[in-house]
């Protein structure tokens, strides 16, 4: 949920304009800002689309830094942990079919699985499991550590029946909230049983992509290396940079492993803060937070709140070897949806601080207005042009 990017020396925007000056303004004020991240905190590429009444793409930096390729419009990225908000939607609709009851142990539909010193599956809810209140322990430290030791070992699967097995003869977390990719490695394996899907991905493509027309959003195979349309490339810091785009993903599975692009996310997140993909009763349920930390200020099921200077950011950030992604939409104090934005980053994060800084990129875009913005329909995103470059270009 944190973002780590480094400065490259080029940077492109997308863009398609009706030739006003208005239009190309508005648009420079957005390509200022994420060229702004990419020089403050750096990233070899970055991709940001805002959805409102237009759309607008603009990139930065570079898209491969062995060819200096751009970045490519809409390009594909792995999400990470953004999937978590598909997963907990498709649980959702399960309840609102009366085929789940949140506050219902896991036990009752997922019998003698979770048993173990990490937790007791007749004691922790479906509910608990959306909302990281489980105190489930995470099979992170199964994982390599990062860098350059996951590098090596990026092609090298983990099951997710090991992982959860991993994570259950450890000891529990005991904070009142802590963010765990357990619980919704059980939660991909609860839709599978109560669906009688061969894959949960099947369910979130049934229920979700393809009602939307996500072409471009899907969980792929762990052994599906390679991303399949046009994407950045992906890197770790091992201190250099180190292409980790081709990946097994196993280690994510129904906690983080989607590929999608901006646009996509940006209308799964619209569509769901708008009631299309759930009935009232269950995305209040949804919405419903309780406070978290670090990167969260506050979490629903599936759903993460950060507060920004004109309402809240309502959606899921994401985070995995290789990309960041950072996303939601303006709710505004009189709890009604508007724009969408999503940021990502082709790295990982370093700290906090690098967090803040897109956090703000997305402030300023969603709640900074342009004197000069353009009425609907001035301009969309299109096609690229070059942008200013930057100092402290850097080679993976």
């Amino acid at each position: 949920m944190l973002f780590r990017l480094l400065a490259t020396a080029t940077a492109t925007v997308a863009l398609c304009s009706l030739g006003t000056p208005s239009a190309s303004a508005s648009t420079d004020h957005l390509q200022r800002e994420l060229d702004g991240v990419v020089r403050d905190v750096g990233v070899p590429g970055a991709l940001m689309t805002v959805t409102g009444r237009t759309t607008v793409t603009v990139r930065s930096g570079t898209g491969d830094l062995r060819t200096g390729r751009p970045v490519p419009a809409n390009g594909q990225v792995r999400v990470g942990s953004t999937t978590k908000a598909f997963v907990a939607t498709a649980v959702l609709q399960l309840v609102g079919e009366g085929e789940v009851v949140l506050d219902s142990p896991v036990e009752t539909y997922l019998p003698g699985v979770v048993r173990g010193r990490g937790g007791d599956g007749r004691e922790i809810t479906v509910r608990q499991l959306l909302q990281h209140t489980s105190h489930l322990p995470d099979p992170g430290p199964l994982l390599p550590s990062g860098g350059r030791e996951w590098a090596d070992q990026r092609f090298r699967h983990h099951d997710r029946d090991k992982l959860i097995r991993y994570a259950l003869a450890q000891e529990p977390t005991t904070a009142p909230w802590s963010y765990t990719n357990t619980g919704y490695l059980l939660l991909g394996k609860l839709i599978e049983e109560v669906t009688g899907a061969w894959s949960w991905r099947d369910e979130v493509h049934r229920r979700i992509a393809r009602p939307l027309k996500l072409r471009h959003t899907y969980s792929p195979h762990p052994s599906a290396y390679r991303i399949k349309g046009p994407h950045p490339r992906g890197y770790v810091r091992a201190p250099e940079f180190i292409d980790v785009t081709e990946q097994d993903t196993g280690y994510l599975d129904a906690a983080g492993d989607m590929v999608s692009t901006p646009v996509e996310i940006n209308r799964f997140f619209s569509a769901l803060l708008q009631g299309r993909l759930l009935r009232p009763a269950e995305l209040a349920e949804m919405r419903r937070m309780v406070p978290a930390g670090g990167a969260v200020d506050e979490y629903g099921l599936g759903l993460e709140t950060n507060h920004l200077s004109c309402g809240d950011l309502v959606g899921h950030a994401g985070q995995m070897h290789g990309y960041s992604t950072l996303a939601g939409v303006l709710v505004d104090r009189r709890g009604r949806p508007g724009a969408a934005v999503t940021l990502s980053i082709t790295t990982e994060p370093k700290d906090m601080s690098d967090f803040r800084r897109a956090l703000k990129a997305v402030d300023t875009a969603l709640c900074t207005t342009p004197a000069d913005k353009p009425s609907p329909g001035e301009w969309l995103a299109c096609s690229p042009r070059p942008s200013t470059g930057f100092a402290g270009s850097s080679r993976g």
